[in-house]
């Protein structure tokens, strides 16, 4: 075996190994698809406010009473919502950030998974929403796993279930906005678990 071909080998067996490591530890896609759920394409990546997709099915808490707090603030903003940790990735998480709410998705994941403040804060939003009129805006992201395109129906349909939510609780459809940007509006790296994480994401906006 000549000197070239000796090259040629160790060259393929390197491209081999470099193709696994990305595609395992950066894509995280060696056993799993993409998050490519649907096939249609988006409208500049905004979804109106009338939607059709199909959201799955999920058995709401009973709305509670729309009290205002001691501060003059609305009841949305009494929820306390613990600290976003890395150690419970695999569950729904809920962040308050200034002006929105954030809710956190595991991998391929669209539902909103039972979760005591998520249910309460999504309770006393549902009943500001029936007593003042105003409209909200629920905005899907996702990570960079999988196809941009599909990427942007999948953050669509993360924003359609919280939105199924919303409207079973009483809430006039048009008083609930979705739209989706996919991967384009990342928040953190999307090298690492965590920063993936973080990108799956719904934020959830109060327009008075």
């Amino acid at each position: 075996m000549n000197s070239k071909s000796l090259v040629f080998i160790a060259f393929a067996v390197w491209s081999a190994i470099c193709w696994r490591w990305y595609v395992c530890n950066i894509k995280e896609v060696c056993t799993d698809t993409a998050t490519a759920m649907v096939t249609n394409t988006p409208n500049n990546g905004i979804e109106p406010a009338e939607t059709t997709t199909q959201t799955p099915e999920i058995q709401p808490a009973q709305p509670q009473s729309s009290e205002k707090t001691g501060t003059g603030k609305s009841s949305t903003s009494s929820t306390k919502t613990a600290p976003v940790t890395a150690s419970r990735m695999n569950e729904v998480q809920m962040e308050e950030v200034e002006d929105r709410m954030i809710i956190h998705f595991p991998y391929n994941s669209i539902r909103k998974e039972d979760d005591a403040a998520i249910d309460d804060y999504l309770n006393r939003l549902a009943a500001e929403l029936v007593s003042s009129g105003a409209t909200v805006t629920i905005t899907g992201h996702t990570d960079f796993v999988g196809e941009s395109k599909d990427n942007v129906q999948f953050g669509l349909q993360r924003a359609n279930s919280i939105r199924a939510i919303l409207i079973k609780k009483g809430v006039a459809k048009s008083q609930v906005k979705t739209r989706s940007y996919g991967e384009s509006k990342a928040i953190a790296t999307n090298d690492t678990p965590w920063g993936r994480y973080k990108n799956r994401r719904v934020e959830i906006r109060i327009k008075k």
